[in-house]
């Protein structure tokens, strides 16, 4: 049991790696940024997955990866001195609901509008969720640094 789990910890981390690193080639992200890009899509899908073990819902799982990936893309940028976007844009591109997107259009075009709306509304959610992750760390970011923690000034000799 406990091996098959280390196994699929495993798999998860290297595929996800491996989908990112995907991603940030398609997306033209300079060479050096690849394996940060890579990790920084790990990161979050890892979360993700967890979360959907724990049973936690597509939209809160999907909340907290991209939450994750906005966190991590956000000090790799400050330590790399580079965008965030070179991280964050690649990792969330896994967490983006393309398999329900597919089958909304499908049941558009067979005539099963009920099943459609229903796929287009998990969509939607899905995406609002990953939306949500970015936003809310960029609010609770900005708000940590020049509300609750400000930086103390100092004062110039003249």
């Amino acid at each position: 049991m406990m091996s098959e789990m280390v196994l699929k910890f495993i798999e998860q981390f290297a595929l996800s790696f491996i989908s990112a690193v995907g991603f940030a080639i398609i997306w033209q992200v300079p060479k050096s940024g690849w394996v940060y890009a890579g990790l920084c899509g790990t990161g979050g899908w890892l979360v993700y997955w967890a979360a959907n073990l724990l049973e936690l819902g597509p939209a809160l799982s999907n909340f907290l990866g991209s939450l994750t990936i906005a966190a991590i893309s956000y000090y790799l940028a400050r330590w790399r001195r580079t965008p965030a976007t070179l991280y964050n844009i690649p990792g969330i591109t896994s967490l983006v609901p393309g398999g329900t997107s597919y089958k909304m259009t499908y049941s558009l075009i067979t005539g099963q509008y009920t099943k459609a709306v229903e796929y287009g509304l998990s969509v939607m959610v899905v995406a609002g969720a990953i939306a949500g992750g970015l936003i809310i760390f960029e609010i609770a970011r900005r708000n940590l640094r020049t509300k609750i923690f400000p930086i103390a000034k100092r004062k110039r000799p003249f």
